[in-house]
């Protein structure tokens, strides 16, 4: 038998009571009803979710506080370089550390779910559990609204996501691939993105994530290499860069312009891109409206930021 109840859920329950009449709702199942809220809330946030690659790829981060209504990050770049100098010089070249600070706001998500009076007086007196499924649905909606936050943004409301990020360049290639595209070509594609970050990080920063949607992963996949003893052109790339990972994402498909499918690739780590979001899924005290109690539910999110745009690039297939 679950113990536990909120006070604020048994003060919405009394309203809740007023609001229906004795005669529908014993004042003694008040108690009840109010255990029966926070057990689908425990039963709820106990819930596996099936895996979102969004928040996957780029992990969320807690670490702004849930009060927040914006973020600033600090973008850092070095400056200067040192030269052969002569004895008592006097000229030394000045080196220093050019900041750029960002801000973007936070933006609050919502739903809510609620059970009538007819499933809170059944359950009343079956003494059966409210279903969760209501619950479920609710923490689902929310957790697909932050996914889709982390791989497109909110254009409406300033954020931004991983295909859509300022900060993140474009990488030029051949494109178009098919299974009748040549290997070869394919594996130049993948070499021309790698080798972008690279090159524009001056070696600092090493892919170690290929994003890309299921049909193009599946051409790298089942293509093989001439000369390669088998290998495919995804095989064979991986043993060039051995501890890099493709990552299929559907999120991927036709998210470049015109409808183009995206490839991403990067240098993937908290230190160099997150999604802040200062609140997870909560839900907040029961509600008594008319003849419903409604729990409403919300999260928080300042969309993807991105620290080190070097250390990315993308590619429109």
């Amino acid at each position: 038998m679950h113990e536990h109840y909120d006070e604020a859920d048994l003060s919405a329950v009394a309203q809740f009571q007023q609001n229906t009449g004795a005669n529908l709702v014993r004042q003694d199942a008040g108690i009840f009803t109010a255990r029966q809220l926070d057990y689908v809330r425990t039963r709820t946030y106990d819930r596996k979710l099936p895996p979102m690659k969004g928040l996957m790829l780029v992990p969320p981060s807690s670490d702004v506080p849930e009060w927040a209504e914006t973020v600033t990050y600090s973008v850092y770049d070095s400056v200067g370089i040192a030269k052969v100098i002569a004895n008592y010089a006097d000229d030394l070249p000045r080196a220093d550390v050019a900041r750029v600070e960002k801000t973007i706001r936070v933006k609050t998500i919502g739903d809510s779910y609620g059970y009538n009076v007819n499933e809170l007086i059944a359950s009343n007196a079956t003494g059966a559990n409210l279903p969760t499924r209501k619950a479920n649905a609710a923490r689902l909606a929310v957790e697909i609204k932050l996914n889709l936050i982390g791989m497109v943004g909110d254009a409406a409301y300033g954020l931004y996501g991983l295909t859509n990020h300022p900060n993140i360049g474009t990488t030029t290639i051949t494109g178009g691939w098919t299974m009748a595209t040549d290997a070869d070509v394919l594996l130049a594609d993948l070499d021309a993105i790698y080798n972008a970050v690279r090159v524009q990080s001056k070696g600092v920063h090493t892919p170690n994530r290929f994003a890309m949607a299921t049909e193009p992963l599946s051409i790298i996949s089942s293509k093989r290499l001439p000369d390669s003893n088998g290998l495919t052109v995804a095989e064979f790339f991986r043993r060039k860069h051995p501890g890099l990972v493709f990552e299929e994402m559907a999120e991927l498909s036709g998210a470049g312009p015109g409808g183009d499918d995206l490839i991403i690739a990067g240098e993937f780590a908290p230190d160099n891109i997150t999604h802040d979001v200062p609140m997870q899924f909560n839900q907040l005290p029961a509600q008594a409206r008319n003849l419903e109690l409604v729990v409403p539910c919300m999260a928080r999110s300042a969309g993807v930021s991105v620290f080190y745009p070097l250390a990315f690039t993308k590619a429109v297939l």
